[in-house]
């Protein structure tokens, strides 16, 4: 019989979204499968919605809890899950009938311990996927797999970052909970789970639906809670300091350096309205500040990203005219 798999989905006020993605993960081709459906209080009708399909199919386990956020619901998940694999899916996404079962395939065939494909960004109801084509299949040792969070020029690097387009062993979550209560929760976990690993399949192929509607654009809104992902780089660079891991110390520091720069033009433009934000853009300044010192110890960055650095720092506005960002 085929071992189980848990599907985590963490749901918060999502009512007009959830049955698609409830029925996507339902009708997979591989099904011995868990639905673990959390209701992070949310105050809709999605916890009615979970009760319902609940009643209709024995495979749904429902978390009803006060709401905590999008790590307290998937870590809520994580303690009551069965399955030997775990997958995660967000409550407005869905995913493609094959998502899991493919997964699965290449995770065993290559002997690796967390599988990954890649998404796409919808808006209707249907994944674009050519099912007459055989997808591009890639296997990363535990090294590659941590490179590739920090690869500017990988045009996949994204797919690894995000924590819902995988099929993990569950063993990877013996020791592992995301941070509760902050946002890029992905950017503070992913990497210790990769960390764990000893390989990794990567199948290029869309199998996972990331949806995006007219509201993403309030939801995607800048916030001071968007420099948790500071927070959450600062967190990384002493993990690899503390495992000697020079490669990625390094790697770390200029993604965090390229995050600060990234950030301080949307956090200027509230401290033109308000003035109250001058300490935080001076400490994302010394991140860029901090990369250019250690590159006499790492010598990572190229002559463009010293250049760059160097101009920020003198003018970040010149900096925004000559690089467009």
């Amino acid at each position: 019989m085929e071992p189980m798999i848990s599907v985590i989905v963490p749901i918060y006020n999502v009512e007009p979204y959830l049955i698609r993605c409830i029925k996507s993960i339902q009708n997979q081709t591989y099904t011995n499968v868990e639905i673990i459906l959390v209701d992070d209080g949310s105050p809709d009708q999605c916890g009615k919605i979970c009760e319902d399909f609940a009643k209709q199919d024995e495979r749904i386990c429902v978390i009803h809890k006060e709401n905590g956020g999008l790590s307290d619901a998937r870590n809520a998940g994580l303690e009551v899950a069965k399955g030997e694999y775990i997958a995660f899916v967000d409550s407005d996404d869905y995913i493609a009938p094959n998502f899991l079962e493919t997964l699965y395939k290449h995770l065993i065939e290559t002997d690796s311990d967390v599988a990954l494909c890649s998404y796409q960004v919808v808006t209707g109801e249907e994944i674009s996927v050519d099912k007459a084509k055989e997808p591009s299949v890639y296997v990363y040792d535990r090294n590659e797999l941590l490179l590739n969070l920090y690869d500017a020029n990988h045009e996949d690097a994204t797919f690894f970052i995000v924590a819902w387009n995988k099929l993990y062993k569950r063993s990877l979550w013996e020791k592992v909970r995301y941070p509760k209560g902050k946002i890029h929760e992905d950017e503070a976990t992913t990497y210790q789970i990769f960390d764990l690993c000893k390989k990794g399949v990567y199948v290029k192929s869309p199998l996972y639906g990331y949806f995006t509607s007219d509201s993403s654009i309030t939801r995607d809104a800048f916030s001071l809670k968007r420099l948790q992902w500071m927070d959450a780089l600062n967190n990384r660079i002493l993990y690899f300091e503390n495992l000697k891991e020079e490669q990625l110390v390094a790697c770390s520091i200029r993604a965090r350096a390229d995050g600060a720069i990234h950030y301080y033009y949307p956090l200027a433009k509230l401290d033109d309205k308000t003035g109250q934000y001058k300490k935080e853009m001076a400490q994302l300044k010394s991140y860029v500040k901090i990369a250019l010192k250690e590159n006499k110890r790492f010598r990572n960055l190229t002559f463009s990203n010293k250049l760059g650095y160097g101009i920020f720092l003198v003018s970040p506005w010149l900096y925004k005219k000559i690089s467009g960002c």
